[in-house]
């Protein structure tokens, strides 16, 4: 009779607990509460630092780079800048060719905000393209900018600061979370950066890659649990997902 009884509670228990999951698993993957993402206002120390900071002398700064000058048809790696921009290429230069980096720094400086968010975004998106490309080097060399642009790191990080919300303004995707992640001088406000990113950019691979460095950087329960939560109301199956599994991957300690 006792055994019986056992047996009984055991499979009530196992039957609970499996509506549990199933329950939880339809709450956090099936986005029956999902809600649009909708552009909201950014963080005020983005805009902050812009005021604050000390702009390049405009008429020194030519408003289209002059790229290598006029030397990147020689380039040993000629073939790998076909179909970059003026702007993406300047920066393959100055990191791959070792040209000076006075005119890259002072687009980042840039007194007009548009001439600063292409620049940020032309750094994102050669940094992410060549990062791992072992032909060149490039994260090599690349350390070596940071060391030698150290002074302008801030300006460089606030510029691609800029160029996210832009992009987030645009609709465009793009890289720049990969780049603000992993430069030097990332710490709280790029993380709540990610966070606003990962609430409001309308491009989900945007959204994404922000709440994975939230989750993988930050080591905040302050926002990266509550972010974590949140984005399973993401309108997209894929970043539901991917919050799921970090929250997973937090609990386990993988992270």
């Amino acid at each position: 009779m006792n055994i019986r009884f056992t047996f009984k509670n055991l499979i009530i228990a196992t039957v609970v607990v499996t509506m549990m999951v199933v329950v939880f698993l339809i709450h956090a993957l099936a986005g029956l509460s999902a809600s649009p993402v909708v552009f909201a206002e950014p963080p005020a120390f983005v805009e902050r630092y812009v005021a604050e900071m000390e702009h390049s002398d405009p008429l020194s700064q030519p408003i289209e780079p002059e790229i290598g000058g006029g030397q990147l048809a020689t380039s040993k790696f000629v073939k790998l800048t076909a179909g970059l921009s003026a702007e993406e290429a300047l920066v393959f230069n100055v990191i791959l060719d070792g040209e000076s980096s006075d005119v890259l720094m002072r687009m980042f400086a840039h007194p007009e905000k548009a001439q600063r968010v292409k620049i940020a975004t032309a750094f994102a998106a050669v940094n992410a393209k060549f990062s791992h490309n072992e032909e060149t080097g490039f994260s090599k060399k690349r350390r070596k900018l940071w060391v030698d642009a150290k002074d302008n790191l801030p300006d460089m990080q606030n510029a691609l600061y800029e160029a996210l919300i832009a992009s987030a303004e645009q609709g465009k995707t793009n890289q720049i979370p990969y780049t603000l992640a992993w430069m030097p001088g990332q710490d709280r406000e790029t993380l709540e950066l990610f966070v606003w990113a990962a609430k409001h950019h309308p491009a989900m691979w945007v959204r994404k890659s922000s709440v994975y460095f939230v989750a993988k950087l930050g080591g905040d329960e302050e926002l990266a649990g509550p972010l974590l939560l949140n984005r399973s109301h993401d309108p997209d199956y894929k970043l539901r997902k991917e919050a799921l599994d970090l929250r997973f991957r937090r609990f386990t300690g993988e992270l």
